[in-house]
């Protein structure tokens, strides 16, 4: 039996399995991808997240990396309006292909036990911990631990959704989200978001001379542009000259490209359904907070010591699911209700030139903005 098994090993499962194996627990950390991969993400951290990162001992790991670094965030809309807002500090830029190989390289080095191709399917409480069903190929698995951590990401197999007999959202309320590199981009030290109707394009340095796009859109606008990534960003490029501008002289790399649709961006968060559940399995966090990753660490900086408590016998799992709930609600939630605030404002033609007007003529509001989307204090 382990004493704990990490179902995900993104940014907070990853990150929380090295911290509970460096404190001398038996942990498993399941994956059902095989790394490196690419994946649809903002690739952007945070001052914040590099302090967390720190808190986890994890911050060499990822400077090693060589991460870009960025001073300052610059919005434009399709008006060809701009609003430069200094950020909070240096942030980083690193890719998801190399970041998410580099912090499972740390798990097992940690101590933890690293499986991947690994699908769980299910779990099952029982009087000394729970049983794990997982599938490996056509195999069928079975594993059993004192506590389960899910950190399986914001679309799981439907046992380990957040509420797994909750209606699903209909295609039209949902999101689609492209991502890919550039290289050959010649651009300022930083992060650039590109506003369009139904959606933005995030555009930022990341490690060996590339420059990571990302791009969200309703599902309404990617049908209108043709349906596929390559006829939505040739749309964002009509619409929002700037971005066409930007990506003229650079080359696109199309291994880099990946695809994810149903991206929800008002689900429920639900830090704990039988089991402590971290990053973006609690719920999706909304892109234009530009913390996401940040919060991913800063969940699992808040469930390691719980977990902790837990395994080591100074509380109970009820006193474990309080407590978390508690202080993930206390942390998040005023910086997820301004964030789906600006996220749906900022798609709306009209509004979102209304904003950074107000933006360019009181400076301090956009700076009050960046720190309100803060969920990492």
């Amino acid at each position: 039996m382990y004493d704990c098994i990490v179902v995900g090993s993104g940014l907070a499962g990853s990150s929380l399995a090295t911290v509970l194996s460096r404190q001398g627990w038996h942990v498993l950390l399941l994956e059902r991808r095989h790394l490196p991969q690419h994946k649809v993400c903002g690739e952007f951290l945070s001052p914040e997240a590099q302090a967390i990162l720190g808190g986890l001992g994890l911050y060499d790991t990822v400077a090693h990396l060589h991460p870009a670094t960025m001073d300052m965030a610059r919005l434009t809309t399709p008006a060809g309006l701009h609003l430069h807002v200094q950020l909070p500090g240096q942030a980083w830029g690193v890719s998801r292909f190399a970041l998410d190989a580099a912090l499972l390289a740390a798990a097992a080095e940690a101590g933890a036990t690293v499986r991947t191709g690994i699908t769980v399917t299910g779990t099952t409480p029982t009087s000394s911990g729970h049983i794990v069903a997982a599938r490996c190929g056509q195999d069928q698995l079975t594993f059993t631990a004192r506590a389960v951590v899910v950190a399986c990401g914001r679309n799981p197999v439907p046992a380990l959704r957040p509420v797994p007999d909750a209606p699903r959202p209909t295609i039209a309320q949902t999101h689609i989200g492209v991502k890919c590199h550039y290289t050959n981009l010649a651009m300022p030290p930083q992060v650039e978001l590109y506003l369009f109707p139904g959606g933005y394009v995030g555009l930022s340095p990341v490690e060996d001379g590339r420059a990571n796009l990302c791009l969200l859109t309703t599902h309404a606008a990617f049908t209108a542009a043709g349906a596929s990534a390559e006829a939505m960003l040739a749309a964002v490029c009509h619409w929002n000259q700037a971005l066409a501008r930007r990506l003229q002289e650079g080359t696109f790399l199309p291994d880099t490209q990946v695809t994810v649709a149903s991206v929800d961006l008002k689900q429920r968060a639900v830090p704990w359904n039988g089991v402590a559940r971290v990053g973006d399995a609690v719920t999706m966090i909304p892109p234009l907070c530009g913390d996401g990753m940040a919060m991913a660490l800063r969940s699992a900086q808040l469930c390691a010591p719980l977990a902790h408590d837990f395994l080591r016998g100074a509380c109970s799992l009820a006193g474990w699911e309080e407590r978390y709930r508690q202080q993930w609600h206390r942390t998040f939630d005023p910086a997820m209700r301004v964030g789906r605030m600006l996220q749906a404002a900022l798609i709306q033609p009209g509004v979102h030139d209304m904003l950074l007007l107000l933006g360019n003529i009181l400076p301090p509001l956009a700076r009050t903005a960046v720190h309100t989307t803060r969920a990492t204090r």
